[in-house]
């Protein structure tokens, strides 16, 4: 269970990445307001993602199935 902790920990640290790479999109002026908003989108996405991947690495790290206690 340590190696798929640690492989949530990895998807979680790549989708930060990819919500900074979403937020610079987001402000760069110029990038159209449509994909300025999809941008925006696209980073808060990418940070629920992260979140998800970090408490499943968490699960996995106290012996629990992710999702086992919904």
């Amino acid at each position: 269970m340590a190696e798929l902790a640690e492989d949530r920990e990895r998807c979680a640290a790549r989708s930060e990445r990819n919500a900074a790479d979403g937020d610079r999109a987001a402000s760069d002026p110029a990038n159209s307001p449509g994909k300025q908003a999809r941008a925006a989108r696209a980073a808060e996405s990418a940070r629920n993602h992260a979140q998800e991947y970090r408490e499943e690495a968490e699960a996995l790290r106290d012996g629990r199935l992710p999702g086992e206690d919904w």
